[in-house]
């Protein structure tokens, strides 16, 4: 099977990198198509994000904007990208990055058979007066894979000072506790959402 094939000796990856706001659009793609090309990406699809403002300042800046890039990989170069990123960590104009391995991910989501028939907003709702036989949210959803840039699912989690739910709160099921830890831990260091309630508004 020429499908399976080609899925087994590629991976689907993605970068998403914060540059300082006032790099300017060349240098930032010039960074990025440099790093692309020393690990063999392909099929790229480079999107460039507005300025954010972003959760907590890093390396005193507030604001930064975001380049989300999805690309393939063959396995035989994944061992380039460490290599590849000693620049990022080096550039001035680079506030922050973050590559994973989105193949099972993206496995995940095409597996996913989301309830279109919603009733409830957020696990609070769902749960309401339910006591200790609380229900998974996330398995009521439907939702399989948790998007680390989905801050809005992901705030529902999370406490006014900024620390995860236990599930006992939540009702998530011990896979979904871990599968959101994962991915707040993620967005935590792409500064989408913050690590104590210091810099939340």
């Amino acid at each position: 099977n020429i499908h399976l094939k080609e899925f087994i000796i590629s991976k689907n990856y993605e970068l998403n990198i914060i540059f300082n706001q006032d790099t300017p659009a060349d240098l930032c793609e010039k960074q990025i198509n440099s790093f692309l090309e020393e690990i063999g990406a392909v099929d790229i699809d480079i999107q460039r994000q507005a300025v954010q403002k972003l959760a907590y300042p890093i390396k005193k800046h507030s604001n930064g904007l975001y380049y989300l890039i999805n690309f393939k990989l063959d396995l035989e170069n994944v061992r380039k990208i460490n290599t590849a990123t000693i620049k990022f960590n080096r550039s001035d104009s680079i506030l922050r990055y973050l590559v994973l391995n989105q193949t099972d991910f993206l496995i995940q989501k095409s597996k996913e058979n989301l309830n279109t028939q919603v009733e409830f907003a957020s696990h609070r709702e769902l749960n309401k007066g339910a006591g200790l036989k609380k229900k998974c949210f996330t398995k009521y959803m439907g939702i399989r894979a948790i998007d680390y840039k989905d801050v809005d699912y992901l705030n529902q989690f999370t406490s006014p000072y900024a620390k995860l739910f236990g599930k006992v709160k939540t009702g998530s099921s011990s896979k979904y506790q871990r599968k959101i830890a994962q991915a707040l831990k993620r967005a935590r260091h792409m500064a989408y959402m913050p690590f104590t309630d210091k810099w939340m508004v």
